[in-house]
């Protein structure tokens, strides 16, 4: 009898902690439908950089000169505004007009934002934070000095 007691309580609680993970797993929406909107790129910061001189924050902000030959050669650089579709289209806009249209997908963990331009090169970023209205990606960069560049956005 003892021994019955001890199984219907470990069943018991087995069966609470499933249901509390099941649960909690269901509420979350994965980083694909997160990402899905209009965003506006608020901030281009680096994060890590081959150089003495600090901001108190430890990051630097780029000005529109550093920002154009940063990104040079990338289909996000002239975009100030980024609408994700459902589709897997990305339109990039610019004084709200547009700039070019891209095919975007969520890869690895969900941590990974890969972007296809229409010559089928592929673009990749790391997610570094997506929550309802504020998304941060990172992406690597070799000119001026070698560093992770932030990009900060929230949703419009």
């Amino acid at each position: 009898m003892g021994s019955l007691r001890i199984w219907l309580i470990y069943t018991f609680i087995f069966t609470a902690l499933a249901t509390v993970v099941i649960g909690m797993m269901s509420m979350d929406r994965s980083n694909e439908y997160k990402v899905q909107g209009v965003w506006r790129e608020v901030a281009w910061e680096y994060e890590k950089m081959d150089t003495d001189v600090k901001k108190s924050d430890g990051a630097w902000s780029i000005d529109e000169r550093q920002k154009l030959e940063i990104s040079e050669g990338l289909s996000i650089h002239e975009a100030e505004t980024w609408n994700f579709s459902k589709d897997g289209t990305l339109e990039l806009y610019r004084n709200n007009q547009l700039l070019s249209e891209l095919t975007w997908k969520i890869k690895g963990r969900g941590h990974i934002l890969k972007l296809i331009g229409k010559d089928d090169k592929a673009e990749h970023y790391q997610i570094q934070k997506l929550g309802d209205n504020l998304m941060e990606i990172h992406f690597n960069t070799d000119l001026q000095v070698r560093g992770i560049v932030k990009m900060t956005f929230v949703r419009s």
